[in-house]
């Protein structure tokens, strides 16, 4: 089966420990809705990291997976979509710390695309990519401009 690689980055003004905790924390994510396109909903909690069920429209058609969030020992993260709409759909995280208040933020999405989408990947690509770049400003906003992580 082929897939489709994208990749982007960004350096977000915090410091590594809380943008590397940002990304993972789901419940976060749910309850402040950061990305606009994504419902994050029922987060439960695993060993590792958690699982929750995200939501988004794709040209007007709803798409919900079951997605895996895992966190490494050296704060790198991996998102796995493990059912649904995009089941095998890969996202990597990576983090650097740029100096003691910026991080530098690499994300890969590799998605999987069999039959018509094969025929479709430039396009599926470019929205992809166009996504993705949302999707980490977004995040940079969230931890830059509404200060994450909020005091309750």
């Amino acid at each position: 089966m082929s897939s489709i690689v994208v990749s982007a980055e960004r350096v977000i003004a915090r410091p590594i420990a809380v943008v590397q905790a940002q990304f993972v924390d789901m419940e976060h994510h749910a309850g402040t809705r950061v990305h606009a396109d994504l419902e994050v909903a029922n987060v439960r909690q695993r060993d590792g990291g958690c699982v929750f069920t995200g939501r988004r429209r794709v040209f007007g058609m709803l798409q919900e997976d079951e997605i895996e969030v895992r966190r490494a020992a050296d704060g790198n993260s991996t998102l796995r979509s493990i059912a649904g709409s995009n089941q095998g759909l890969v996202i990597s995280q990576a983090f650097e710390a740029v100096d003691a208040d910026r991080t530098r933020v690499r994300t890969t999405v590799e998605m999987p695309v069999k039959g018509l989408l094969r025929l479709l990947a430039p396009l599926v690509r470019m929205g992809l990519k166009r996504d993705l770049e949302t999707a980490l400003e977004e995040d940079r906003y969230d931890l830059e401009q509404r200060g994450y992580p909020r005091a309750a």
